[in-house]
């Protein structure tokens, strides 16, 4: 009897361990087929690893629509799944997470490279981490331009012509198609000439370039600013892209204009009947040529006390360039004593616009000389002469 119940109680003990063992399995179980959900964000090229599943961003097909292209594979597997996905909608792969695959879904499209995704799947699978991709790491047939915009002057005055010159180069190693460039719209700071806006050719092989080149004319002072222009391009495949110039400051200083100065060197005061010399020095002191200059002198005097005997005080020159000088001289015989003044107003033409100079001078004739007046101071001597003479004799008897 004592054997029979022995082995009733060992029947017993393993009932219990057996089913205690079948509770714990059925509890793992249940962990194992827990789901979770865990968000990601990927670059084209990037992928994430979740257990033995690789997910992978291959483009972003369209930002506008929301629609991206990815690659969903297991290891030691042949499932594979290309799909293209819409944002805000589910999308499962190998039956989805709820029988032990995966369910994604787009939550956001940042731009043409890069998204934001969320993954279900069992919790025993871990946490998602992210991978370079093989297709990322090849090297890739793009076009790549390069744009630069010149200018031959950053420093102009209103009315200056400045030549704008925009570059585009092909440094990747695919064709660039399509191709536009976008400058800065019309700056009211300018008068556009030939060339604008500035076109390049449609297509540039890898290495090749073009240019175009515009002209326009400063049409008001100030600091300009001009903004970056921008080529756009796509490759292959029809994906866009761009690529943008350094932006460039001109200044535009007021209009030049020319400056006329004169200067007169005057004779010392001239003897009656005596000659003396004017010069003049016309010169030009500003930053643009003066046309068509007219000097001319205006003597105020009471009768005609200068007599000009060579040369003139009135002169004309078609053009004194900037920096330039032009002299001349009169010689005048003086005729009447007295103080003469002359008004010398110079007249002259710059970009269409009448401009005038003057100065005033003097000239002095001094009186006739009376050569008995030097004898006058000799008198009241001779005179003494004569009273000390006289008393010496006087004295002297």
């Amino acid at each position: 009897m004592r054997l029979i119940y022995l082995a009733v109680l060992v029947l017993l003990v393993l009932s219990m361990q057996l089913t205690l063992m079948a509770a714990a399995a059925s509890d793992e179980e249940d962990i194992e087929n827990e789901i979770t959900s865990r968000q990601f964000s990927l670059k084209v090229g990037e992928g994430v690893k979740i257990g033995d599943y690789r997910v992978e961003l291959i483009s972003v097909v369209s930002v506008m629509d929301g629609l991206i292209e990815v690659k969903v594979w297991k290891r030691v597997s042949e499932f594979e799944d290309w799909r293209v996905m819409e944002d805000h909608r589910d999308a499962n792969f190998d039956e989805g997470a709820e029988r032990g695959g995966l369910t994604l879904t787009v939550i956001d499209i940042f731009d043409e490279e890069a998204v934001r995704m969320r993954a279900e799947y069992r919790t025993n699978f871990g946490y998602p981490q992210k991978y370079v991709t093989e297709r990322a790491l090849a090297p890739k047939n793009l076009p790549k331009l390069e744009v630069s915009t010149t200018v031959d002057k950053t420093e102009i005055s209103v009315g200056d012509e400045v030549k704008a010159t925009v570059t585009v180069k092909n440094v990747g190693n695919d064709t660039a198609r399509d191709v536009t460039i976008q400058d800065s719209p019309p700056l009211p700071q300018f008068r556009y000439l030939a060339g604008y806006p500035p076109k390049i050719k449609n297509q540039l092989q890898p290495g090749e370039s073009d240019l175009a080149v515009y002209s326009m004319v400063a049409a008001t002072e100030g600091e300009v600013k001009m903004p970056a222009t921008v080529a756009r391009y796509a490759d292959s495949k029809s994906t866009i892209y761009s690529a943008t110039s350094p932006s460039i400051k001109i200044d535009i200083n007021p209009k030049r204009r020319p400056n006329l100065v004169l200067n007169v060197d005057p004779p010392a005061p001239i003897k009656h009947g005596g000659q003396g010399t004017i010069n003049v020095t016309v010169k030009n002191d500003g930053d643009a040529s003066a046309y068509r200059v007219v000097v001319k002198a205006e003597v105020e005097s009471q009768g005609d006390g200068l007599e000009l005997l060579k040369g003139s005080l009135d002169e004309s020159f078609f053009e004194i360039p900037q920096g330039e000088l032009e002299t001349y001289s009169a010689t005048f015989k003086g005729s009447r004593s007295g103080i003469y003044d002359v008004n010398l107003k110079a007249s002259y033409q710059g970009d269409g616009e009448m401009m005038q100079k003057e100065t005033a001078f003097e000239v002095a004739v001094l009186e006739r000389e009376y050569k008995y007046l030097y004898y006058l101071p000799i008198v009241p001597v001779l005179i003494m002469s004569v009273w000390l003479f006289r008393r010496y004799r006087e004295y002297k008897y």
